[in-house]
């Protein structure tokens, strides 16, 4: 009779076989909620302000771009990381002659790209070879500098655009 017992509590029936698909299933969905839960806590979905806006403007934004490549100026961005929050940009830009533009006024900004910790104003010097800016950053990882070239002839800024990983 016991043989009977054991048998019977071994025996792989239709409710255990449903019992166990609910559960995996279950525990599934309640996986997936705190993913989706710290998804949607953690990223707005937005990383510019205004984006159908700048959607209905992309055509002015292809002009723009299509007028700078016409310049056909050169130029040489470096970025290299000089202690764990800091690091040093270098800028050198030159002429559809290959000639230094010196009658230039740069302003920058560094920001994160996903994050908004608030964007911070990036200050360059004139050097010896091009422009530097010694940057600052709050956190470790992925950062954007952009930066606006005024002058050199022409009346629309100059924009450069680079992404960099402070390690």
């Amino acid at each position: 009779m016991s043989q009977e017992l054991t048998r019977r509590h071994r025996e792989l029936t239709g409710r255990h076989v449903a019992m166990m698909l609910a559960g995996f299933f279950g525990v599934m969905f309640a996986v997936n909620a705190v993913f989706v839960y710290f998804a949607l806590g953690s990223f707005s979905g937005l990383s510019v302000d205004e984006a159908y806006q700048r959607g209905l403007t992309y055509n002015q934004e292809l002009a723009r771009s299509e007028d700078q490549d016409a310049r056909h100026w050169q130029q040489e961005l470096v970025f290299v990381q000089t202690g764990d929050d800091a690091g040093t940009l270098t800028l050198k830009l030159m002429n559809d002659a290959g000639r230094k533009l010196e009658d230039i006024t740069l302003s920058g900004t560094l920001r994160r790209p996903v994050v908004d910790i608030g964007d911070s104003p990036v200050e360059f010097r004139y050097t010896d070879g091009g422009y530097a800016a010694d940057l600052l950053f709050a956190k470790k990882g992925q950062w954007d500098v952009v930066i606006l070239v005024e002058g050199g002839g022409f009346d629309v800024p100059y924009r450069l655009e680079k992404r960099i990983w402070v390690k």
